[in-house]
């Protein structure tokens, strides 16, 4: 059992690696895309896990962004399946996913380039959290806050988020409360052009 247990967790990390590498190198072709189809996806690929955990995943109208939508799928997939792998105990996860487009102002502490438009989507949950010194550490490949016992996976999957918002010209920053909720904030260029 535990050959077979390693086995799984080496299969998956070679799956992810792949992934990550394959960001680099896949077409990278930007198209005009309905976030709410992308969530809609997404949600239909977790729907086991979402009746399951009894989740709520509320969504606003979302805008259109201008992404490479496999990539984007799969940073939604991710942090999505991230929200409801770190939920409470006994506590249904509730998700709640927005954007809106924003023109940056002149003053800002995200290195947003002054008055350019960004679409912003925010995801956040009301799980585990975590604590505030992470908040950069958790995109990093390999870094895991728990134990493989407590939370299955290779540490890899906020890597892969943060490289496909870098694919977009775009910046991602998470915050959270420990126990409390986790929130990821992602800002991608509307014209990516200007």
């Amino acid at each position: 059992r535990r050959m077979q247990s390693a086995s799984a967790r080496m299969q998956r990390l070679i799956e992810d690696l792949l992934a990550f590498s394959r960001l680099n190198t896949a077409g990278r072709k930007f198209e005009n895309t309905d976030l709410n189809q992308i969530v809609k996806q997404v949600e239909s690929e977790l729907r086991e896990t979402i009746i399951e955990k009894k989740a709520i995943i509320e969504t606003t109208e979302l805008c259109e962004a201008y992404i490479i939508p496999f990539q984007f799928r799969q940073l939604v997939h991710n942090l999505i399946g991230n929200a409801l792998k770190f939920s409470k105990p006994e506590v249904p996860p509730h998700i709640k996913i927005e954007s809106i487009n924003i023109i940056c102002s002149e003053e800002n502490d995200k290195k947003l380039i002054p008055n350019k438009e960004y679409c912003h989507v925010s995801i956040k949950d009301n799980g585990i959290g975590f604590e505030t010194h992470f908040n950069t550490r958790i995109f990093e490949v390999f870094q895991r806050l728990h134990g493989k016992d407590q939370y299955a996976g290779t540490g890899i999957g906020l890597a892969i988020v943060k490289k496909i918002v870098e694919n977009h010209n775009g910046h991602i920053f998470a915050s959270s409360e420990l126990n409390e909720w986790s929130s990821f904030d992602i800002y991608i260029p509307v014209n990516p052009d200007n």
